[in-house]
């Protein structure tokens, strides 16, 4: 594929093989690669939650022209751009990603839990989320 174009545009990005990495503009990459490759689906939304306290968002799309895999990937403090307005497959991670990580999706009007309680503090998929909190412990005793 010819990133030629993509480069003229994001010349801060990083291209590694079907890799794209990005330290900003999320909406505006994702947005320009639909538009400009036959990049048609997103499969899914990764999230890595990395030692140095940073969240690694890893978008995965998919060509059904080319059936060729890229990934995007950003890593973010707390919050990222929602695209859910040029994917609305992207809800559902968004909000998983939200639940268990703690990432707001600026411009998501409808994040929600979707696994923890509503009432649950922290995010339990981050690495500093502290294991041995009485919570965790979804027992007899808990459960009475």
């Amino acid at each position: 594929m010819d990133w030629d174009k993509f480069i003229k545009v994001f010349a801060d990005c990083e291209l590694d093989g079907n890799k794209i990495i990005i330290n900003s503009r999320l909406h505006d990459v994702i947005a320009f690669v639909k538009d400009n490759y036959p990049y048609d689906i997103l499969k899914e939304i990764i999230a890595v939650h990395k030692p140095d306290g940073l969240v690694e968002l890893i978008y995965h799309l998919y060509s059904t022209v080319d059936e060729e895999d890229l990934l995007i990937s950003i890593s973010v403090k707390d919050e990222a751009e929602t695209i859910t307005d040029i994917f609305e497959s992207a809800i559902a991670d968004e909000n998983e990603i939200y639940d268990l990580f703690g990432i707001n999706f600026k411009g998501n009007e409808n994040l929600k839990r979707l696994y923890m309680p509503e009432d649950w503090q922290g995010f339990p998929l981050r690495k500093d989320y502290v294991q041995d909190d009485t919570r965790l412990c979804w027992n007899d005793d808990n459960n009475a």
